[in-house]
C-alpha cells in the first residue's frame, strides 16, 4: 500500500468523524439535541503533520442551560415565503404549503423528543422521590430545565393525538383551523399568529374579570377558601378553560366548582415550585440575578402563566414584571398575586413605585 492511499484512508476517516450522517444533521437541528446530547468535537488535521487535534469549542454550540426550558420545547423558527419571490400563485401555495408542513414536522419530532428525554428524569423522580415532583424540587433534585421539560413534554404528549387528526384531516389548511382550536395544538406546534391571538384573548378575558372581581383577595394560600367568582377569574385569567363553557348562563358561567378548583390548585402548586427555581435556593438579590439569564420568550411564558399582560411591553418592563413577582412572593401567596394586579403587589415592578 503506497503512502498516497494510507494518507487518502486517513483522509476519508476523518472526513467521516467530522461529518456524521444526514439524518443525524438533522436531529441535531432540533434544539434539545443542542442541550441534551454531548457531540465529539470535530478533528482538523494540520498542513504540515499527520496528528489530529480537536476543534475549540464555537459559540454555536452553547452550555446547557438549567434555567431555560430547552429549546426544543418551544415552537420551532417559521419562515413563510414572501408573495413577491413567486410569478404564480399556486408555486407560492405550494411553498407556503410545504413551509407548514416542515414546521408541523419538526414540531411533531420535538414531542417525542422530549418525551424520550424526559424519561430518564421522571424515573429518577419514581425511583427517589415517589412520583413526587414537589419533593424532588424541595430536595434540590431538579433545575428548572427538567423541570419545564417535564411540565411541557407532558402538556404536548397530551394533545399530540387529537392534533395529529386534524392534520391528517385538514393538511395545509391546518394553520387556518388551529386558530379556533388552540387548546389541542402542542405548544411546539403554535404559529407565531396564534401565540399571539392566545395571548391577546386572555388579555381581554383578564380585563373584562378584572373589572367584575369584587371579592377581596385571601391572604393565606388556600384554595379551598376561595369564592366562585375568585375561581373564575383566575380560570379567565391564565386561561385554564375554554371560553365554550361561559355559554352555559348563570350570574358565573363555567365549569362546575370542583374542578375550576382542582384546575386552580395544580397550577398554583406548579407555581410554588417554578417560583422556587427561577430563584434557586439562596433567593434575595442573588436569586433575582439569576433571572438575567433567563430568555425573553421564557420571560413572556413565565409572566403569561402568572396572569400578567405580555403584548406590546419591552423586554426591560417584562423583565421588571417578572422580578416584581417574586420579590412579592415572599411577602404574599401565589393566590392574592394572581387576584391583584401588579400595581397594587407588595413590591411593585420599577416605574410602578410610588
Amino acid at each position: 500500500m503506497t503512502t498516497l492511499t494510507t494518507r487518502g484512508l486517513r483522509t476519508a476517516a476523518l472526513f467521516q468523524c467530522a461529518h456524521p450522517s444526514q439524518f443525524q444533521s438533522q436531529l441535531i437541528s432540533i434544539p434539545l439535541f443542542s442541550q441534551f446530547s454531548i457531540s465529539k468535537p470535530p478533528l482538523q488535521r494540520n498542513a504540515s503533520t499527520s496528528t489530529t487535534t480537536p476543534s475549540k469549542p464555537t459559540a454555536t454550540s452553547p452550555p446547557r442551560s438549567t434555567l431555560n426550558g430547552p429549546l426544543s420545547t418551544l415552537p420551532a423558527p417559521l419562515i413563510l415565503p414572501n408573495r413577491s419571490d413567486f410569478e404564480s400563485t399556486f408555486k407560492y401555495l405550494f411553498k407556503l404549503g410545504s413551509t407548514y408542513g416542515s414546521f408541523y414536522k419538526t414540531g411533531a419530532l420535538n414531542i417525542f423528543t422530549n418525551f424520550r428525554a424526559s424519561q430518564a428524569i421522571q424515573n429518577n423522580i419514581d425511583s427517589n422521590y415517589q412520583s413526587s415532583k414537589a419533593a424532588a424540587v424541595k430536595a434540590g433534585a431538579l433545575s428548572r430545565a427538567d423541570f419545564q421539560l417535564l411540565h411541557r413534554s407532558w402538556h404536548d404528549i397530551k394533545r399530540l393525538p387529537i392534533f395529529g387528526l386534524v392534520f391528517i384531516v385538514c393538511g395545509e389548511f391546518t394553520p387556518l383551523v388551529v386558530i379556533a382550536l388552540s387548546n389541542v395544538v402542542p405548544w411546539t406546534c403554535r404559529i407565531p399568529r396564534q401565540i399571539n391571538s392566545d395571548r391577546q384573548k386572555l388579555e381581554d378575558r383578564r380585563r373584562i374579570s378584572f373589572r367584575n372581581l369584587t371579592a377581596a383577595p385571601p391572604t393565606e394560600s388556600n384554595v379551598e377558601g376561595l369564592e366562585r367568582q375568585q375561581l373564575i377569574h383566575i380560570s379567565w385569567s391564565l386561561g385554564l378553560s375554554s371560553s365554550v363553557w361561559d355559554w352555559l348562563g348563570g350570574q358565573y358561567p363555567g365549569l362546575p366548582n370542583a374542578v375550576l378548583r382542582r384546575r386552580v390548585r395544580r397550577h398554583v402548586e406548579y407555581l410554588e415550585m417554578d417560583d422556587g427555581l427561577l430563584v434557586g435556593k439562596k433567593g434575595g438579590q442573588k436569586g433575582m440575578e439569576r433571572l438575567k439569564g433567563l430568555g425573553v420568550e421564557e420571560v413572556k411564558m413565565a409572566l403569561v402563566e402568572r396572569g400578567v399582560d405580555v403584548l406590546g411591553r419591552s423586554e426591560k418592563v417584562l423583565r421588571g414584571d417578572l422580578e416584581a413577582w417574586l420579590r412579592s412572593r415572599e411577602q404574599a401567596p401565589v393566590m392574592r398575586l394572581l387576584l391583584t394586579r401588579p400595581s397594587v403587589w407588595p413590591v411593585k415592578a420599577k416605574g410602578l413605585e410610588g
